[in-house]
This record gives C-alpha cells, sequence and structure tokens, in this order.
C-alpha cells in the first residue's frame, strides 16, 4: 500500500513537471510562467520563462558555448492573450560579459517601454525568443505590433526614401497647380464651353478646308497628263475597216434588196 501511494506521488510529481517545463523553438509563442530551454550555437538558456508577477524574463542560467567572450543578449517578443505581438525587446548588456564556457543564473526586467504604446507589462501573456542577439543590438522594435509571431522576420519596410518623397512633394504640387487652372478656365473663362465636341468638329472643318485648297493648288502646279487610250483593235484590223467604209456597195445584193 505505501509503494502504491509513493507510485501515485511520482506520476503526479511528473505530471506537473511536464505541465510546467516544455521544450520550444526560436518564433515559437512560450506561455507566461512556462519554463523551457533554448540552445544556438552561442547560448544555451536554461529553464527559462516570462513571470508574470513580476514582470521578468528568469533564466536558471545562461551558459556562453563559444571560444570567446560574449556579453549577454538576446531578442525577445512580447504578446498578448490574441497572440498578437506587442514589441520587440533586443537585449544586451556589456556589462554582463561571460567567459567561454562560463554560465550564470539571469534575470531580465520588463517595463512598459518594453510595449507598444497603450499597453502594459500585464498584457503580456506569451514570448517568443527571436534570435541570440549575437550582434548586439540594443532597439526595441514595434513593426510587427498587432502581427501574428509568423509575420516577425518578413520584410516590412514601407518608408519612402528622401528623393522619392521629393519627387512626389514635386508632382502633387504639379497637380495642384493644374486643377486650380483646369477649374479657373471652366468658371470664370469660355475655355470649355464646347465641351460637347463642337470645337473638335470646327476644328477639323477648318484643316479640311485646308487640305482641299492645298490639293487645288497642287493640281494647279502639276496637273495630271492625259491618259492614253487603250488599243481594242491593231493597225491593221482598223485600216481594214478605214477601206471598207470608202468602197462602193451600190452594185451589192444586199444594197439592191434594201433599195
Amino acid at each position: 500500500m505505501k509503494k502504491l501511494y509513493i507510485l501515485s506521488l511520482l506520476l503526479i510529481s511528473l505530471f506537473v513537471i511536464n505541465v510546467k517545463a516544455a521544450n520550444y523553438d526560436f518564433k515559437e509563442l512560450i506561455p507566461a510562467d512556462i519554463k523551457t530551454t533554448l540552445v544556438t550555437n552561442n547560448f544555451s538558456y536554461r529553464e527559462f520563462s516570462y513571470n508574470s508577477n513580476s514582470g521578468t524574463v528568469e533564466f536558471t542560467n545562461i551558459k556562453n558555448l563559444t571560444n570567446k567572450e560574449l556579453p549577454v543578449s538576446i531578442s525577445i517578443a512580447f504578446f498578448d492573450e490574441n497572440k498578437k505581438n506587442l514589441g520587440i525587446m533586443n537585449f544586451c548588456s556589456k556589462d554582463d560579459v561571460l567567459k567561454s564556457k562560463e554560465e550564470k543564473n539571469y534575470t531580465i526586467h520588463i517595463d512598459k517601454s518594453d510595449v507598444a504604446e497603450g499597453k502594459s507589462v500585464n498584457d503580456i501573456k506569451y514570448i517568443a525568443i527571436i534570435t541570440d542577439n549575437i550582434n548586439c543590438n540594443t532597439e526595441r522594435y514595434f513593426d510587427y505590433v498587432g502581427y501574428d509571431v509568423s509575420y516577425i522576420g518578413m520584410p516590412k519596410n514601407t518608408s519612402l526614401d528622401d528623393k522619392t518623397n521629393r519627387l512626389i512633394l514635386i508632382m502633387s504640387v504639379l497637380g495642384l497647380v493644374l486643377l486650380v487652372l483646369f477649374l479657373y478656365n471652366f468658371v470664370f473663362t469660355n475655355a470649355y464651353q464646347n465641351m460637347d465636341g463642337d470645337d473638335v468638329r470646327k476644328g477639323y472643318k477648318k484643316y479640311n478646308k485646308q487640305l482641299a485648297k492645298e490639293r487645288e493648288e497642287e493640281l494647279k502646279r502639276n496637273p495630271p497628263k492625259p491618259k492614253e487610250k487603250v488599243k481594242v483593235k491593231t493597225d491593221e484590223v482598223i485600216a481594214q475597216e478605214e477601206s471598207a467604209k470608202k468602197e462602193d456597195k451600190s452594185d451589192t445584193d444586199l444594197h439592191k434588196l434594201y433599195k
């Protein structure tokens, strides 16, 4: 009976440990107060979690896996209960340098400057490790606020350079000037009274008259050559016909028949 009791306690303990510890990878949402371990080429982050009560990310230890000294660094993204991003912290402390193979327990404090405006550390329900921040960046990023973790790292550069901005400004001013001129001519002048096409038709009519005059002058300068008659009969046939017309037909039978 005693052995059964001890076995039950062990099973319950294992269950509790499994619930409170899990393995997560980069860019995977880690629920608050759940411990996990993550290893990179540079660091081993052992049994760390976001403590929702104290607003801190606590590491049982961080170990330098390289053969050189490294400042403690990591990039952490924060998410709300809807798994939407609240901001990204790039943490690097040059005051806390780990020698090669050295390890130490560590705590990172989170405050309101690490999350989007209007949010607080109390809104953090998940965290995700983005990189080990080996370049020691210390900027905070809010480019992905409101997005899922899968969007982090995707290009989101929607800003324009100064040259493009100047070109847009110039084109906008020119467009505005042209619009003002059009409205002025439309309202205060007769420039657009015949918007139904009368002006266009009158313009073409004038143009056609000019073309007709030019063609007439060209014919006077270079009159067309008379067309040559096409011969249907040869000269020999024509000569025979002319000869036949001159013949005296008074003694022919046909002449006597109709006489």
